[in-house]
């Protein structure tokens, strides 16, 4: 890899980095770009040629999320709703959940819930995109994927005491029924 675009990478992941420490000390609104430069030991210009907000920062986290999201192995299934991909899929959600833990956390407490959401809806519509936009049945999907994440967010507070894998199993018991047999009736995308 060319040293300027490692170097970007690692300037980039130090302000990330920086914001998130920041953000387990402080309120959002308390945060300023001089004490994102300190914290992360990158230069004022260095941070500009970066980011133009401190907004921008977390919509670049954001996106890491959604990518990690997205590199499930069963994302190529196009029976996900079979409920043993179905448990995959929440396994997996529950794994980047706790790995990025205190990141998450950190956004929740700020007022950044909507775009924990947003990214979620996202991820899930990509996983079912021939569900058709004029079918009531689509919100059959934010159904889920609201549960989900509140079930997310609540187990990350109360400290993740159970795994990933028996997390995703109760989803799925909880969702079983209706739900499941809804997404049935869509093919799930090729990508």
């Amino acid at each position: 890899m060319y040293y300027g675009t490692k170097e970007n990478k690692r300037v980039k992941h130090d302000i990330v980095e920086a914001l998130f420490t920041l953000l387990n000390k402080k309120d959002f609104s308390e945060i300023n770009v001089s004490d994102i430069i300190r914290e992360s030991g990158v230069a004022r210009s260095t941070y500009y040629r970066n980011f133009k907000s401190i907004e921008d920062i977390i919509e670049l986290y954001i996106e890491s999320l959604h990518d990690e999201l997205r590199s499930a192995p069963y994302a190529h299934s196009n029976k996900l709703y079979l409920k043993e991909n179905l448990i995959n899929a929440f396994k997996h959600s529950f794994t980047c959940g706790l790995k990025n833990k205190s990141y998450l956390l950190a956004l929740y407490h700020n007022g950044f819930g909507s775009m924990i959401q947003d990214i979620f809806n996202k991820y899930s519509e990509e996983m079912l995109g021939s569900m058709s936009y004029h079918s009531i049945d689509r919100y059959l999907l934010y159904f889920m994927t609201g549960s989900v994440l509140n079930v997310l967010i609540q187990w990350l507070e109360d400290g993740a005491k159970e795994s990933p894998i028996e997390m995703s199993k109760t989803v799925v018991a909880m969702l079983t029924g209706n739900v499941i047999e809804k997404l049935d009736q869509y093919e799930i995308n090729d990508n």
